[in-house]
C-alpha cells in the first residue's frame, strides 16, 4: 500500500492514488456510454450492475480526492479555496442525483415499469445525469490542475 502514497505516474507531485483517480475520471464517460449501449441492446442486468459499480467508484473517488486535496492544504490562493468548495458542492449534487436515478430505476423495475412505461423518463434523467457528471469531471480535473500542476 505504500506505493499509493508515492509520487504518481502523471509527472505531478500528486500521489499514485490521485493519479489513478484522474485516470478513472477520464475513463468514466466512456464506461457510462458502454453501459448505456448495454441497455440499448436489452442487457439490463449488466447495465444495472455496471452503473452501480461506477457510482460506488465515483463515490470513493470523490471522497478520496477531496480528502487528499484538503489534507495536502495546497490552497495557494483564495481562488483555489473557493474552487475547492464549488467542486465539493457540485460533487455532492452529482452523487445525490446519480443515487436518486439508481434508486428510481430500482423502484420502477420492481413495479415492472422499467423497461417500459418509465423508460422515456429514465432516459431523460440519464441524459441530465451524464451532463452533470461531465461538468463535475471537468471541475475536478481543473482543481487537480490548480493544486498539483500549476
Amino acid at each position: 500500500m505504500e506505493y499509493l502514497s508515492n509520487l504518481g505516474f502523471l509527472g505531478t507531485p500528486a500521489s499514485y492514488f490521485m493519479d489513478s483517480i484522474v485516470v478513472y475520471l477520464l475513463l468514466l464517460p466512456i464506461l457510462i456510454i458502454f453501459s448505456i449501449s448495454l441497455a440499448k441492446s436489452r442487457n439490463y442486468g449488466l447495465n444495472r450492475f455496471i452503473q452501480t459499480v461506477l457510482f460506488l467508484l465515483m463515490l470513493i473517488s470523490i471522497i478520496t480526492f477531496n480528502y487528499n486535496v484538503y489534507m495536502m492544504k495546497r490552497f495557494d490562493s483564495t481562488e483555489t479555496t473557493i474552487f475547492f468548495i464549488i467542486e465539493m458542492l457540485l460533487s455532492l449534487v452529482t452523487l445525490i442525483f446519480w443515487l436518486s436515478t439508481l434508486l428510481f430505476a430500482i423502484e420502477d423495475r420492481r413495479r415492472k415499469a422499467l423497461p417500459g412505461f418509465y423508460s422515456r423518463s429514465h432516459k431523460a434523467s440519464g441524459r441530465r445525469l451524464f451532463f452533470i457528471i461531465l461538468i463535475d469531471i471537468m471541475v475536478i480535473l481543473l482543481l487537480y490542475w490548480m493544486v498539483y500542476v500549476s
